[in-house]
């Protein structure tokens, strides 16, 4: 039997670059990190800044051969992409395909956009996310350090989840990032749905909460568990707590216990809650 080639996982918060790879089962994970930087790793990787990019794509070269890793797997900002569910049917005929394209992403030439289609628990729906390519110059160049590489939204931590866990049941996931949060639901080992919620102000998204769950009714649904991961996580699902069914429990990842996984070290110095991205994306 072949040895199992280790995935690199990597996502951003912050000043923060969170890394994690694949141990000898799906269970275990060889090691997991952080690097701390003194600016904005997402802003510099995004505008490919003249001084800073370069720290960061040194940082991932050295921390891909150091341990070893094949495969990368890098977590992409929300901000960046459009997010919409559109029927089946739209996605089975080419012209129509094209033609919704234009209508979410008017005014950028076509060579400049990636969809990628995903299934979701309503066969007759597919979730749409597109990427502009300009945008991703900074991340295509980090990918030069694996022959290997994929770009996964944040929605796809969940599905990372239920791969890594086997959970089917219905939960949501809450992705919290300084100026938005993620929210997706998932039901019977598959995706429901997702969107994101920006704001300027984290007192401000109980209203554009209410706003969102007005238009997508999955996001009012029955879930039996909220899966919270990120920054700030404890003042933001303050703010909308009141908005969700006090029956379901809510779990924090801020421990490999409760991400199911194990790894060498014990303890860590900085929070599992940012770095549970990093670790599903090893997987």
């Amino acid at each position: 039997m072949s040895e199992r080639q280790p995935y690199l996982g990597i996502s951003f918060y912050g000043n923060k670059l969170y890394y994690a790879v694949s141990g000898k089962d799906g269970a275990e994970r060889g090691h997991i990190g952080c690097v701390e930087f003194n600016f904005s790793v997402a802003n510099a990787v995004s505008t490919l800044h003249p001084e800073h990019f370069p720290l960061v794509y040194d940082t991932i070269g050295k921390i891909r051969n150091d341990l070893k890793a094949v495969h990368l797997r890098i977590h992409t900002d929300a901000r960046q992409e459009c997010w919409t569910k559109l029927p089946k049917s739209v996605y089975d005929n080419s012209d129509e395909r094209e033609a919704y394209l234009n209508i979410l992403m008017k005014g950028v030439q076509r060579k400049y956009l990636e969809p990628v289609w995903y299934a979701i628990s309503n066969r007759d729906y597919k979730l749409l996310a597109i990427r502009n390519k300009n945008n991703l110059r900074g991340l295509e160049k980090l990918a030069e350090h694996s022959h290997s590489c994929d770009f996964c939204s944040d929605f796809e931590i969940g599905n990372f989840w239920i791969s890594h866990a086997g959970d089917k049941r219905s939960f949501m996931m809450i992705s919290c990032h300084s100026s938005h949060i993620c929210v997706s639901s998932y039901m019977l080992g598959k995706l429901r749905g997702a969107t994101y919620i920006n704001f300027e102000e984290i007192s401000d998204l109980p209203y554009f909460w209410l706003q969102q769950k007005a238009n997508l009714s999955w996001m009012d649904g029955i879930h039996d568990e909220i899966i919270v991961f990120g920054e700030k996580t404890k003042e933001i699902h303050q703010f909308i707590k009141p908005f969700i069914d006090a029956k379901t429990n809510t779990v924090f990842m801020d421990s490999l216990k409760k991400m199911n996984t194990s790894a060498k070290e014990k303890t860590y110095g900085f929070d599992l809650k940012e770095a549970f991205p990093a670790i599903m994306l090893a997987t």
